[in-house]
């Protein structure tokens, strides 16, 4: 439904607020030289672009972005064509207030009961009264102010719901846009149009004739009816020439001449109004009349008026709006007429100092489309001058230097292109005046960029064909200060496309002037840049630069070194030499091994560029694997390291080389070298690293040599010393010692050690969360190491890492087998002891130190004894454990044995009562409510007076057990465990009654308490006239006590069952209605008597259906406000849309929820598959959960839900 602001005070108040509602012209073809298409024609009228204005803001957002305005341009001053006001009449040009939400309904409430006055009055005056006329318009004025009443609320509602989805679309979120919906108050409008009708139809003589007549012909052409609009309009100048109405009956029809492009007609009428003198309507003529000579083009006229629409405007603030629209559209006719200057003084002078920028940049911009380029140089100079500092300055330059590429100065362009770059580019005066506006240094970015980009390369191409170093050296400024400007800046959107390859050119340049360190550090940044992740970027950027400038920066890096030892001057370039840039920079040089002994040589630090040198290598090296460089080089950083004394990384770099290249001569130099230096200092890590390549790499260690079984023993005991003594003892990291040691296990099963590092990494890696790490040494241990003393741990902890990664019935079975491996060890370790000593026997001969078979047996006894000990604190957790685990494995059977296992072992714990809830809980989820019913009354009376257990808790027990009765259909329990919810109630302590879960308990017993008396009014039916009125009687008496019980559900404060109440109440009546209506007829009644009679039941009926409609909307109101998603929130809206069809979009079935305030707990989850509490109803009844709509049939992917829905509750 398209949106359309038909009411005076809110139309006025939105064209105060955008300045202007609507666009009576299609966008102007903007192109030189040609004259523009008429300002007049329209596709839809003033009005609906009014109403679209905030109903279109996605469509009007694409369209921004689809061409932006030109440069100091704002969105809503490009518009082509005039704007419109609303009418003069107090009635429709109101002004706007502050709205009064309460004060709003307060007066609407005032406003409905004198509807309902008038509605009862109007009926009793005889047809033609003149009276009745004046009651009728006074009604028609109500329903106007009703119908605007609703509209603001509705767009009120609309524009919060717009903001929550603009909200939701800022985070990335997927949501519907909100949509309007106005049938509220339609409705009033199509009554008040009814009586408008009445009213010139039987009324002729009616006094307010006129304003009826113009109201029509408004909200005729609001509706598109256009030329019932224009007959109306016509009839009010015809028959009420002097009204106050007429001239804003000329406006509205030059308005719709003037669209449909009758200029003739439309100045005609434009020419009328302005001569009635009224001021809002003289200005907004001449202003018309203006657009009129634009279209004829008779643009000097059209100027004219314009000036005195800004003059007279000046005069009275209430037309401020149109005054702004008559300068923003005052730079239509400056453009046509080429007159730069003279716009220029006359927005200085009339405009407001805010608006002039705004209206000479739309000046500027109307005149370079219209190829008036010195016209424009001269507006846009003025704008760069009055404001040098300001946001659009960059652009405004930018706009001049275009303008003068359209008049060909190619010259000028690249002197204004210079002057753009010295003011705008970063970190000068303007950057620093706007830093905080990230857009506007967007924008001044990619301008000055282009320029300084454009005119460095120039540079770089002179220095290359004159080969001067004063060239070179002017190209170098000129490249520092692109790259400090354009290649430097942390954040990726202040890095240039083209950032990449011009700094390498930076450094080529460097290097060209033997400016090694400058250069070497240039080319080092070329190899870090980050090239910004824009295609655009990626495009421009040439990788093959990266890899130019790794290897640069290592020749480089050598004449530096060179330079440091003496084994090279510095270079010094004087001016007027000529630069070689395209000269070889040579290769890297071989390095030989002299020997030192490390034991007697201290480290030594590696000069500043013997270190870059190194570092330089290395990335080379990285980056480019496989060149044939590669050896060279790793023997470069290797060998400067070891001259050094850095031995250890010296070792490491000569073992690489041995690795990769074993049939080099000086690999075979470096291999002994390798292994004495790192085993000498103890650098395990490196040691073992290497050792273990030289024994894989079988043409440097052949199989059976004695080299190939040194390097064996040397992996296997470097391994073991760096895990224990480096990474646990020195570094004292856990998690990779765990990873160390599975892997030592792995590669030496044999170890004696294997069961106790494989249980230690186990553990280690469960406290560290390397769970699936954790999970492969346990699940090893258990099967490679069955006997271990630590099999206890191993199981314990295995359970809780099956927990971790939800493997219920792993974890359940593991915990389980712990209790009973505990108790067979606890069994073992009794037996053992009441077993008598062994007599002492002679000691056999053994070697020094070595522990004899005694010593052993008591040790690895007393070891077993504290694991088992220590194992004994376990068992409680994990045999409930256990339990918790089979109900999460699917497996409630389980879990309740698990469960009274915990509750028979372990009775005196203060959680046993929590336990044996869990044991019902499960019962019920495997749906074996018998089970079920007994656990949880036996739950109550067992801990019924337990101080372990709340009275909530018990309280939920009985309702569990209430549940459970219904499922089996046991109507006699389930009475009694409902009679005894009830009793108990009062008895519970205040902090359990306001448990969300016990009151949703409570209201639920109360809600089934009704079920008979909910039934017996039901079964009255009104099948014989006969009886009827005894059946009324009798229906009508018990609805009474029906609506009160259910109130009483109300009263308990139960978000669920109060709304399963209300819904009731709602059905009630809409049952006693339906009752009436589906009577049987009286017999001797002929056609006319039926209808009458007919009649009679429906005005009975009628306010019964009220009835329930205001109970079910309470009910439906209630459930939103407390996220309730129920049976009966279904139900609720089926009925409404049965006695108000379409109120609610047809709902596909899904699972039921209840209130977000719902208490959930771990051990109780959603109870499915409940049945109705009552019998479903018949087909004609109104529908109640459970049961579809007549004629319809039920969903295919939801079960029938219950009658009286059982929610999730707390144990």
């Amino acid at each position: 439904m398209k949106v359309v602001l038909r009411f005076g005070a809110l139309a006025v108040g939105a064209v105060l607020i955008t300045g202007g509602v609507g666009e009576a012209a299609e966008t102007q073809t903007r192109r030189a030289g040609k004259k523009p298409v008429s300002a007049s024609a329209s596709k839809s009228s003033g009005a609906k672009a009014a109403g679209k204005k905030k109903a279109a803001k996605p469509q009007a957002a694409s369209k921004a972005e689809e061409k932006a305005p030109p440069p100091g341009v704002a969105p809503e001053d490009v518009r082509q064509g005039p704007a419109r006001v609303q009418p003069a009449s107090a009635k429709f040009a109101e002004l706007p207030r502050i709205p009064d939400a309460k004060r709003d309904a307060l007066a609407d409430k005032k406003r409905d009961e004198a509807i309902e006055a008038f509605k009862r009055l109007i009926p009793k005056l005889r047809d033609g009264n003149p009276q009745k006329a004046e009651m009728l318009y006074r009604l028609s004025e109500l329903y106007w102010e009703k119908s605007k009443y609703l509209y603001q609320v509705e767009m009120t509602r609309f524009l919060e719901a717009e903001k929550k989805f603009d909200a939701a679309v800022a985070r990335g979120e997927k949501v519907e846009a909100p949509k309007q919906d106005h049938r509220d108050s339609e409705r009033y409008r199509t009554e008040t149009m009814g009586i408008y009708e009445e009213i010139l139809r039987a009324y002729p003589d009616y006094p307010q004739r006129d304003e009826v007549l113009f109201s029509m012909g408004y909200n005729y052409y609001e509706l598109g009816r256009r030329e019932d609009a224009v007959a109306r309009y016509e009839e009010l100048i015809r028959d009420f020439p002097k009204s106050q109405f007429v001239p804003d009956a000329y406006i509205q029809l030059g308005n719709h001449y003037f669209e449909n492009n009758k200029l003739i007609p439309a100045k005609q009428n434009y020419e009328k109004a302005r001569d009635s003198g009224v001021p809002k309507i003289y200005a907004y003529a001449v202003y018309k009349l203006s657009w009129c000579d634009y279209n004829t083009g008779d643009y000097e006229p059209g100027l004219k008026k314009l000036h005195e629409v800004v003059d007279y405007a000046a005069k009275s603030p209430e037309l401020g709006d149109l005054r702004t629209e008559a300068l923003n559209d005052l730079t239509v006719f400056y453009v046509q007429l080429d007159q730069p200057k003279q716009a220029i003084a006359y927005f200085k002078e009339k405009a407001p100092e805010q608006r002039v920028g705004r209206l000479l940049a739309k000046t500027a911009a109307g005149l370079v489309d219209a190829g008036h380029f010195d016209s424009a140089i001269l507006t846009y100079r003025t704008l760069v001058d009055d404001a040098p500092m300001g946001a659009n300055a960059p652009e405004y330059q930018q706009a001049i230097v275009r303008a003068h590429e359209g008049l060909r100065q190619r010259q000028t362009v690249r002197k204004e292109m210079k002057r753009m770059v010295d003011l705008y580019s970063p970190g000068g005066e303007w950057w620093k005046a706007n830093e905080d506006k990230t857009t506007v240094l967007r924008n001044a970015f990619n301008v000055t960029e282009e320029a300084m980009r454009v005119m460095v390369t120039e540079y770089h191409q002179e220095a290359q064909k004159t080969r001067q170093v004063e060239t070179y050296r002017l190209a170098r400024d000129i490249y520092k200060q692109y790259v400090d400007a354009f290649a430097s800046n942390a954040n990726p959107d202040f890095v240039a496309d083209s950032a990449f390859n011009l700094r390498f050119f930076y450094a080529e340049i460097l290097w060209a002037l033997e400016e090694w360190e400058a250069a070497a550090a240039e080319y080092d940044a070329v190899v870090a840049f980050k090239i910004p992740d824009r295609d655009t970027a990626r495009e421009v950027s040439n990788e093959a630069y990266r890899k130019s400038a790794s290897y640069n920066a290592i020749l480089a890096y050598d004449k530096l070194v060179k330079i440091e030892r003496g084994q090279i001057a510095k270079s010094d370039l004087r001016d007027g030499q000529k630069v070689d840039e395209k000269k070889d920079k040579g290769d890297v040089a071989k390095q030989k091994i002299v020997k030192r002994d490390a034991k007697d040589r201290q480290e030594e630090p590696l000069t500043k560029f013997e270190d870059r040198l190194v570092a330089a290598c290395d990335v080379y090296v990285k980056l480019y694997p496989n060149s044939p460089d590669e050896i060279d080089l790793r023997y470069q950083s290797a060998v400067i390291l070891y001259d050094r004394s850095h031995f250890v990384d010296a070792a490491r770099r000569f073992g690489e080389i041995i690795e990769k290249f074993p049939e080099e001569r000086r690999s075979r130099d470096a291999a002994d070298l390798t292994m004495y230096v790192l085993e000498s200092r103890e650098e395990w890590l490196e040691l073992n690293t290497l050792s273990r390549k030289f024994l894989d790499n079988k043409k440097l260690s052949k199989p059976g040599t004695d080299f190939a079984v040194r390097v064996s023993r040397v992996v296997e005991g470097s391994q073991y010393k760096w895990v224990d003594e480096i990474v646990y003892k020195k570094e004292k990291n856990p998690k990779k010692a765990a990873e160390e040691f599975l892997r030592f296990v792995t590669e030496f099963p044999k170890s004696e050690n294997a069961d106790r590092a494989l249980t230690y990494a186990m553990v280690i890696a469960q406290e560290a969360g390397e769970i699936d790490k954790g999970l492969a040494a346990g699940e090893r241990f258990l099967k490679e190491y069955p006997r271990s003393p630590f099999e206890l741990k191993a199981r314990y902890s295995l359970a809780g890492l099956y927990e971790k990664v939800a493997e219920y019935r792993k974890a359940a079975t593991m915990a389980e087998s712990f209790v009973a491996s505990y108790d067979a060890a606890l069994k073992a370790q009794d037996a053992d002891g009441k077993k008598s000593k062994p007599k002492a026997t002679a000691k056999a001969d053994v070697a020094p130190g070595a522990e004899d078979a005694e010593t052993r047996r008591e040790r690895l006894s007393a070891e077993r004894k504290a694991l088992v000990d220590e194992a004994g604190g376990w068992v409680a957790d994990a045999q409930f454990n256990a339990g918790v685990w089979w109900e999460g494995a699917g497996e409630p059977q389980k879990a309740v044995a698990a469960y009274n296992a915990y509750v028979s072992r372990f009775k005196d714990r203060k959680d046993v009562p929590q336990v044996a809830f869990a044991a019902a809980s499960a019962w019920e989820k495997e749906k074996r409510w018998s089970e079920a019913a007994r656990a949880f009354g036996a739950f109550a009376e067992t801990y019924g007076r337990d101080s372990r257990s709340s009275s909530a808790q018990v309280y939920l027990a009985r309702y569990h057990e209430l549940l459970a009765y219904e499922q089996l259909k046991n109507a006699r329990e389930q009475e009694r465990v409902q009679g005894e919810l009830v009793k108990a109630w009062n008895r519970l302590p205040e902090n359990a009654r306001k448990d969300t879960a016990v009151l949703n308990a409570y209201g639920h017993a109360r809600f089934l308490s009704v079920e008979p008396a909910w039934k017996r009014y039901t079964g009255i039916r009104f099948s014989r006239v006969s009886t009827i009125r005894r059946d009324l009687a009798a229906k009508q008496k018990e609805i009474q006590r029906l609506e009160k019980e259910y109130l009483a559900v109300l009263s308990t404060g139960s978000g669920d069952w109060g709304i399963a109440a209300l819904t009731r109440v709602g059905l009630a009546y809409a049952d006693f209605a339906r009752n009436i209506m589906d009577s049987p007829d009286p017999t001797g009644l002929d056609e006319e008597q039926l209808a009458m009679y007919r009649g009679e039941l429906e005005n009975l009926a009628l306010p019964l259906e009220d009835k329930a409609s205001e109970a079910l909307e309470k009910a439906l109101e209630k459930a939103y406000e407390l996220g309730v998603y129920s049976p009966w929130t279904l139900t609720a809206q089926d009925q409404v849309n049965r006695l108000r069809p379409g109120a609610y979009a047809q709902v596909r079935q899904v699972n039921y929820r209840g209130s977000d305030t719902l208490v959930r707990s771990d051990l109780v989850r959603v109870l499915e598959g409940a049945t109705a509490t009552t019998p479903v109803p018949e087909s004609e009844k109104p529908t109640e959960p459970g049961q579809e709509p007549a004629g319809q049939q039920p969903s295919d992917d939801a079960a029938q839900a219950p009658t009286a829905w059982r929610g999730e509750v707390l144990r």
